[in-house]
Formats: structure tokens, C-alpha cells, sequence
């Protein structure tokens, strides 16, 4: 009679399972920081970029439809609000009547919901852009200032000049620190 081999044995045993699993939880927690400024990064970086497509549009309006367009900041996704700060969102509209308010009949041609974890802060003093049937943007330039949970080192901001055309450039250290106030 011949002895019985025993069957090898795969698996893991309870404190190689412990090992790993604080292992990953180690590295997971070293990793967060990271994550959380890559996430503020991308919504930064959405931010802006819906800030600027949503000027495109207002200029593009204005040109192609002979009126002036406005937008502005908006609380209630229909009306502008007397406010420096856009991080509660904002809307396009032809404004028929030149007076720089949303009417009823007015057409709304864009309305951007609310940005998480972005503050948006207009220069002192211009609370909307009006676009002209020209495309030009009338008064100052107008500089926006984009900050997020990250501080001030990382804002940016998109200046819109009398032309009408919009620019990115890095923020001024009081530009940056104004807007993240808002935050």
C-alpha cells in the first residue's frame, strides 16, 4: 500500500490577506492628495473651457442674429443677477430691448448650471458682457477669475477685450486671491 499524497494547497493565508489589504490602504491614502488636485485640475480646466465656449456663443449670437446678446450671472437660470460672482451659473439671451434684462419673450440661447468647487469672480464693476450686432463687447475689459480648492497658486483668468475676443492668461496674485474668496 502506497502512502497518500496530500493535494497541494493554494490560497492565502489570514495575515497574508491582512499584509496586502493594509498594503493597498497605505497606498491608497498616499495617493488621494494626488487625486484631489487632478480632479480640481479637470474641473478647473471644464470650467473655463465652458466659460469660454459660452462667450463664443454669445459673440456668434450677436453677429449672426444683429442684437445685442448678454450674458451674465444667474441664480434662477432666467434672470441676471447684481452680482460679481458666476460660480452659480450664468445664461445667454437676445436682449431685443437693449436694456441689458432678461425679458419674458426674450430668447434664452444658453444657461449653464452651477460649478462645484470653482469660484468665478468678474472685475469690479462689470457684472455681464453685451455683445454687439458687430461682435465687439462694449466698455472695459473684462477679466474672469477661476480659482478652485486648490488656492490661489492654480487660478486663471479669461479676459474678454473690446473686440469681443476672449484670452486665457495665469491670474495676478490679487486677481487669484479676490476670486478664492468666493470659494
Amino acid at each position: 500500500m502506497q502512502p497518500r499524497r496530500l493535494a497541494a494547497q493554494r490560497g492565502l493565508t489570514l495575515v497574508e490577506t491582512i499584509f496586502g489589504v493594509a498594503i493597498m490602504l497605505v497606498l491608497g491614502a498616499a495617493s488621494l492628495p494626488a487625486l484631489g488636485k487632478l480632479i480640481g485640475g479637470n474641473r478647473a480646466h471644464a470650467a473655463q473651457t465652458t466659460l469660454l465656449a459660452s462667450l463664443d456663443l454669445a459673440r456668434a449670437a450677436a453677429i449672426t442674429r444683429m442684437s445685442e446678446v448678454v450674458l451674465c450671472p444667474s441664480d434662477d437660470r432666467r434672470h441676471c443677477t447684481a452680482t460679481p460672482w458666476w460660480q452659480h451659473g450664468w445664461i445667454v439671451f437676445q436682449d431685443v430691448d437693449g436694456d441689458g434684462k432678461r425679458d419674458a419673450d426674450e430668447p434664452l440661447l444658453a444657461v449653464t448650471e452651477p460649478l462645484e468647487g470653482i469660484a468665478v469672480a468678474t472685475s469690479a464693476g462689470r457684472e455681464r458682457v453685451v455683445y454687439r450686432y458687430d461682435g465687439s463687447a462694449g466698455g472695459t475689459n473684462l477679466t474672469f477669475t477661476l480659482c478652485d480648492r486648490r488656492g490661489p497658486k492654480y487660478a486663471s483668468t479669461v479676459v474678454v477685450n473690446n473686440a469681443g475676443r476672449a484670452r486665457t492668461a495665469p491670474a495676478s496674485a490679487a486677481e487669484a486671491a479676490a476670486a478664492c474668496k468666493g470659494i
